[in-house]
């Protein structure tokens, strides 16, 4: 049914909304690529496989403090059209603080399938394209990532994730709870997850979008995308309650030197937001979020968790979060929940002023 419904998007004029996208990637200063004195850049690739016979080349930034020797490897799950290069702020940032600078060696950014430098897939079942891939495909990838990273002397301890990255995080749990393992079986203890979109059944309070349509792109091969421009990703990443952008925010000029912005399937797009889309045929399909169990994040599985949400961000509300905290950790104090404030605590603070938000996140390393 999914094949018939992409089919038929092709073709269409469907309001196709990105809520909940996250932002364009940008850096401070003038020169986005600049290096600070504590870090330098690498590459890592591995393949991982999608749905039993698909194949792909997954790639990852890694982000070394060099003013260590040893400390925990960081996972860091990117939001929707987003690609791993986004968390070289943050990353620059950890390595710059008084505390973490001593604890973190490596922050490893992935790119998930056909965003960055990771490739598009092939031999995927019953003639699927990357248009028709889902949020389950991330979570697949982001699993075989944990085995992948081992071989390569990169375990990660903690796990990152952003918008739909945190989504994705909460659903890599869950999907390793129900085959009698966990994050923490895998080596990572800690999870911190940046105004992640709540899976199905939880509340999201999300602001409504208008129509992007035109920034869907049918290609013969890839099948149908979102290609975001630098313009609407600022909008998205960095936009008050007020609809105005954060004064920090990058130049459009940043985000396509950072190579921030990736293409996103349209299935994920309309699984993201719980899309319920009419079928030539006059029925209709609905795409759910992931669902996740209460307590996948509880003391017992053994991951310490943290759910952070800002002030300003219209997306991912900060007033949802607080339950979706209680809900993964069982937590009714709300002991790592942290909701920063601020003018410029917009969806993807993270990248426009990391410095800002760096307290909220200490504790889980």
């Amino acid at each position: 049914m999914l094949k018939r419904l992409l089919a038929w998007l092709g073709g269409s004029t469907i309001l196709v909304c990105a809520s909940g996208c996250s932002a364009p990637a940008p850096e401070t200063g003038d020169d986005p690529g600049a290096d600070v004195a504590a870090l330098t850049a690498g590459d890592v690739t591995f393949q991982a496989t999608l749905r039993g016979t698909g194949k792909v080349t997954i790639h990852a930034s890694v982000y070394r403090n060099d003013a260590v020797r040893t400390g925990a490897n960081v996972l860091a799950v990117h939001g929707l059209s987003e690609t791993g290069f986004t968390y070289r702020p943050l990353a620059e940032t950890i390595f710059s603080d008084p505390i973490l600078k001593w604890k973190v060696k490596n922050v490893i950014g992935i790119d998930m399938t056909g965003h960055g430098d990771s490739g598009f897939p092939s031999d995927l079942p019953n003639g699927a394209r990357f248009g028709e891939l889902a949020i389950e495909d991330n979570v697949s990838v982001v699993i075989q990532s944990l085995d992948a990273l081992r071989a390569q002397r990169l375990a990660p301890r903690v796990i990152v994730g952003h918008s739909m990255g945190g989504l994705e995080v909460q659903a890599t749990q869950q999907a390793l709870l129900a085959q009698r393992s966990s994050l923490a079986a895998h080596g990572v203890f800690g999870a911190v997850l940046l105004a992640p979109v709540p899976p199905h059944g939880q509340q999201w309070n999300r602001a409504p979008t208008g129509d992007f349509t035109p920034l869907i792109v049918n290609d013969p091969v890839l099948g149908s995308y979102l290609n975001l421009p630098p313009q609407i990703f600022i909008l998205q990443a960095f936009g008050r309650l007020d609809g105005t952008v954060a004064p920090n925010a990058p130049t459009p000029e940043q985000v396509v030197a950072g190579r921030y912005v990736g293409p996103e399937p349209v299935a994920t797009l309309l699984q993201l937001i719980e899309a319920t889309v009419p079928l030539p045929d006059g029925s209709t399909i609905t795409l759910q979020r992931p669902t996740v169990n209460a307590g996948a994040f509880a003391p017992r599985n053994g991951t310490l968790t943290s759910v952070v949400g800002f002030s300003q961000d219209p997306l991912v509300p900060a007033g949802d979060l607080d339950d979706l905290y209680a809900h993964l950790t069982q937590d009714q104090r709300g002991l790592l929940f942290r909701q920063v404030t601020a003018d410029d605590a917009v969806h993807a603070m993270y990248i426009s002023n990391p410095a800002g938000m760096i307290d909220a996140i200490r504790r889980v390393f």
